[in-house]
């Protein structure tokens, strides 16, 4: 998308008009009938921690929600093992 720096021109303290910009709420990729989220509070020894972080991050990416990703797929393979569907 190209600026037109020609709107700039305009007298001062006049915005120049918005450009169209995407409806980023009509966009949203997010399912309103998703299960709801719950806290999940533990306190663990710090070298965990920064173990957990890691092996997380290695595995999903340094981003965020890595942690929680991989907690999901301990939480699926406990299951699985355990014979609990």
């Amino acid at each position: 998308m190209a600026t037109d720096f020609a709107k700039l021109k305009r007298g001062k303290g006049t915005p120049p008009p918005a450009d169209d910009a995407p409806d980023v709420f009509a966009e949203n990729g997010r399912s309103d009938e998703a299960e709801a989220l719950r806290p999940l509070q533990v306190r663990i020894p710090a070298s965990v921690f920064a173990e957990f972080s890691e092996t997380a991050g290695r595995e999903f990416g340094f981003t965020h929600g890595a942690k929680k990703q991989l907690f999901l797929k301990m939480w699926k393979a406990y299951k699985t093992q355990n014979n609990r569907a």
